[in-house]
């Protein structure tokens, strides 16, 4: 399947950056760490090869809806985490692309699970409060030093926050919770996010069948 080929070709080109880098010469550390080295590689739990085969994975599935409908495709977040893919959209009624998407997210070589939520389109789209309201949240989880956040994503649609990603422990899940419902102008909070001490009782080999 096209899917699969997309991310050989990813992995491929992920692992030649990754050589490309390894000789270059130890940069001084910027007094600035922004929001995605706090929350990506420098306290990710996963892997490297894990994390390589997740970012293929998401990118892949990615170019394919953008392949189908670049409108559409545009409208759809994808994440991966240790092969459970979450596809994040607001599509409207547009069935059939939906059925695509998750057809084309569990045909992904090495997917474990898939989990969509379709979100109501909002008129006046991304809005100066849902990126007041996401920045707020960064800075929160951020501050917080009792989060043990490994990979922590949030979206925001007209007041509704999903948070996805990983934590260390369910107790990290919940404060992120916590400060997400504290904020203004918040109106729902839906987490999806995985504690790795839960993630690591179930064997590595799993796979989640195909819907019926």
């Amino acid at each position: 399947m096209r899917t699969n080929r997309l991310i050989v070709l990813a992995l491929m080109l992920m692992s030649l950056v990754l050589l490309s880098g390894c000789g270059l010469p130890t940069l001084p550390t910027p007094s600035f760490t922004p929001w995605t080295t706090i929350y990506g590689a420098a306290r990710d739990e996963r892997s490297m090869p894990d994390m390589l085969f997740d970012k293929a994975v998401s990118t892949a599935i990615k170019a394919e809806l953008m392949d189908k409908n670049g409108a559409l495709g545009l409208k759809v977040k994808v994440y991966c985490f240790l092969r459970r893919v979450t596809l994040l959209g607001q599509v409207g009624d547009a069935d059939d692309f939906k059925a695509f998407a998750l057809a084309t997210a569990w045909e992904a070589e090495g997917v474990r699970s898939v989990a969509a939520f379709w979100v109501e389109p909002s008129p006046a789209g991304t809005t100066t409060s849902d990126l007041e309201i996401a920045a707020r949240l960064r800075a929160a989880l951020v501050g917080d030093e009792n989060i043990s956040a490994t990979q922590i994503e949030a979206e925001v649609f007209a007041g509704q926050i999903y948070l996805m990603g990983m934590v260390r422990a369910q107790k990290d899940a919940d404060r992120a919770v916590a400060h997400a419902q504290a904020l203004p102008g918040v109106k729902s909070v839906t987490s999806l996010l995985i504690p790795t001490q839960q993630e690591q009782t179930v064997p590595s080999t799993a796979e989640t069948p195909w819907p019926s």
